[in-house]
């Protein structure tokens, strides 16, 4: 009970990969008493089910939970393109669109992030199943696209661009975006 109280709150799902490891070590010990030990097979099966509804429970909270808040971004996603294709400029706020911003809140959570950049409008949220992540609308594709909170850090970037350029010293600082390389001179 205690574990579908706390994982199933928005934003902490990924909690789940911290009981992965006892909850295996556990189902492997089962899986013995269940075949060796008669006696307490019953038991352990009832404590196999109670295991699953909550892992079933938890699944169900964050997926009922992301289709809500999903479906509701929808909504604010269409009208945010529906202005720019109308109106040939971004809104200024959601509030322009009718949409109440405490409404907005209330609905998307407090993080969801709407703005005008380069005259093209942005639109995120946070997803529901962790508090890193951000579920980002691409106007032009017209589609959700799940951005990690890993990639946008850059932490999962297997290629520096030190690496990619061949002629680059750990201690060179890298150049200026836009300029061109600097030919490598022999001696």
């Amino acid at each position: 009970m205690v574990c579908v109280l706390t994982i199933g709150q928005a934003h902490a799902g990924f909690l789940l990969l911290l009981l992965v490891l006892p909850l295996g070590a556990w189902l492997g010990w089962s899986a013995y008493v269940i075949v060796r030990r008669p006696y307490a097979r019953l038991a352990q099966i009832f404590a196999l089910f109670i295991w699953a509804f909550a892992v079933v429970l938890i699944v169900a909270a964050h997926y009922l939970r992301h289709e809500q808040t999903r479906r509701d971004a929808d909504r604010i996603a269409l009208a945010i393109d529906r202005h720019f294709l109308r109106q040939g400029y971004c809104a200024a706020n959601l509030a322009e669109l009718g949409f109440k911003p405490d409404d907005v809140e209330d609905k998307l959570g407090s993080n969801f992030k709407y703005a005008c950049v380069d005259r093209k409008p942005r639109f995120s949220y946070v997803a529901t199943f962790t508090v890193f992540d951000t579920w980002d609308y691409d106007f032009v594709r017209d589609r959700w696209k799940y951005s990690s909170w890993a990639q946008k850090k850059a932490y999962l970037n297997t290629n520096p661009p030190a690496i990619a350029d061949r002629g680059a010293k750990p201690s060179t600082p890298l150049p200026a975006p836009g300029s061109r390389p600097a030919v490598p001179r022999t001696p």
